[in-house]
This record gives C-alpha cells, sequence and structure tokens, in this order.
C-alpha cells in the first residue's frame, strides 16, 4: 500500500498548533497565526462580500453541512494509514474556537503527523488566507485545484519542513491541511506541500461524497 505521507512524500511530525484555546504546550504553526497579534477577521476592502483580497471565488460550493460532523472522522481508518503508516494514533480533537474544529493524527513510530481543521469561524473562506497570511510567509502559491475547489499552499521558505494547504469549499468556509515533513523525508528535499495537497484532496474526496456529488 502507497503511502501518501511516509511512503509517497513524507512520515510527518505531527503539527501542535497554539491558538486562542490558550494552549501553551504547542508549536506556533500556520494555523495559529490566525491568532495572537493578528486579527481573526481581514478587512473586506468592498464592505462585507466575498470574496476579496484576490481570493477565487468558489463557483460550486459545498454546502456547510458537509462540515458538520467531527474532523477526525473525515479520513478512513484506511487513508490515515496510507497517509502515516501502521502504528498511527487515533485522531485527537484539538479544536480552536475562533476558528473551528481541528482533528491531529500522529504516528510515534515515524514521528509522523498531520492536522487538520474545518475553518468555519472566521467566515471568510480563502479571503483571508489573501489577507493575512499572503503578506507574513515568503511561500505563498496556489495549489489544485483539490478536487475542483480553488486551494492555496503556504509555508515559510521553500525548505520549510511544515507546510498547509487550505481548501476554499465555499466563500465563507474552508478545510486547512498542515502537515510536517519527517526528518528522513526532509533530508531528501522533499516538498511539503505535495503531500498536505493530497490529504486535503482525500478529505475533499469524502465531503463530496457525504454531499452526494
Amino acid at each position: 500500500m502507497k503511502r501518501v505521507v511516509s511512503g509517497l512524500t513524507v512520515g510527518i511530525a505531527v503539527l501542535a498548533v497554539a491558538g486562542c484555546s490558550g494552549d501553551t504546550d504547542s508549536d506556533i504553526g500556520p494555523i495559529g497565526e490566525w491568532s495572537g497579534s493578528q486579527s481573526m477577521t481581514s478587512s473586506p476592502p468592498n464592505g462585507n462580500r466575498l470574496p476579496h483580497s484576490g481570493a477565487p471565488a468558489v463557483t460550486d460550493p459545498l454546502p456547510e453541512s458537509v462540515l458538520s460532523g467531527d474532523p477526525c472522522d473525515a479520513l478512513t481508518p484506511q487513508q490515515i494509514e496510507i497517509a502515516l503508516g501502521p502504528g498511527a494514533s487515533e485522531g485527537e480533537r484539538r479544536d480552536l474556537e475562533q476558528v473551528g474544529p481541528r482533528c491531529d493524527w500522529s504516528n510515534s513510530g515515524s514521528g509522523g503527523g498531520m492536522s487538520l481543521a474545518f475553518v468555519t469561524a472566521i467566515r471568510e473562506g480563502l479571503s483571508v488566507e489573501y489577507a493575512n497570511v499572503k503578506p507574513q510567509k515568503a511561500v505563498f502559491r496556489k495549489a489544485g485545484p483539490v478536487s475542483g475547489f480553488p486551494a492555496v499552499a503556504y509555508k515559510d521558505n521553500e525548505n520549510d519542513r511544515f507546510c498547509t494547504v487550505v481548501v476554499g469549499l465555499a466563500d465563507e468556509y474552508s478545510i486547512s491541511v498542515t502537515v510536517s515533513l519527517s526528518v528522513e523525508k526532509d533530508t531528501e528535499g522533499i516538498d511539503s506541500c505535495n503531500p498536505a495537497e493530497e490529504i486535503a484532496g482525500m478529505v475533499v474526496g469524502n465531503l463530496k461524497a457525504k454531499a452526494g456529488r
């Protein structure tokens, strides 16, 4: 069985993201950048209209009801094993109140892991990425489309072992997948955004099936 994370591109170390929930033992990562010194919402140049700040419109959105469940159930056990290999942990909920539901997975044997967030609280979809994250990231680029939906990928530099891919499911909400390369795969020079995009594709595929598409 091919592993998206461990075999295809990475064995990833879990990203524990600090946010407004007050986690003190977490590493600040891309999702956490929506808290702290940054405003949790951007200031749309065109009032309340979406999208803004250069973000693409989502022309055929998924209903928000697909994000009503537990993000830890957004991937099947088989997909988690494909991503992280045998021995991956069960998903652990680590919601961020001002972002939305979130789940983390890890594999202590490989040092791998991943984080998935349903970004529903901000109500600006990909626009918040373009307005708040793009100015701060050395690497910020269009990804995908991921299963037909617009997406962006970003990290601190081209060699960064962490990468986040955000997929806009509608102009108001999105999903965010963050991965971190294992030391082995980091040494191989793997682009950390590749597995993040592949895992995001799995999630979106499952959400589309949930919506009957």
